[in-house]
């Protein structure tokens, strides 16, 4: 090893498991047999199931930041809608009163 790698140990052990119910056991004797090998535990042990659990709750944390700025940016844009509208009316509040006193119905205002 030390003539592929440059080094006489290992960085890192690939286990895998043809049963998918035996991966808490499987990890368990793994860490049992690597303490008793190295006497202190200068290791760490990471199976697929917590991997895959962190990129979840990874994603679902994106998910709602992607929402909540979905949620402002459509208030924002209603907001300013109605302030549009709201300047639209009041510019033409004397063109509306006018054609109102002139006989003009609703429906030929809007």
């Amino acid at each position: 090893m030390m003539r592929i790698f440059g080094r006489n140990y290992l960085s890192s052990i690939l286990v895998a498991v043809e049963d998918t119910k035996k991966i808490d056991e499987t990890e368990e004797a793994a860490h049992a047999l690597l303490l008793v090998r190295h006497g202190t535990e200068d290791f760490q042990l990471r199976n697929t199931a917590s991997i895959l659990e962190s990129v979840e709750e990874t994603q679902g944390a994106f998910s709602m930041l992607l929402g909540s700025v979905a949620a402002i940016s459509l208030l924002v844009g209603g907001i300013g809608v109605m302030n549009i509208m709201l300047v639209s009316v009041t510019e033409r509040t004397r063109e509306i009163g006018v054609r109102m006193a002139t006989g003009a119905r609703r429906s030929d205002i809007m």
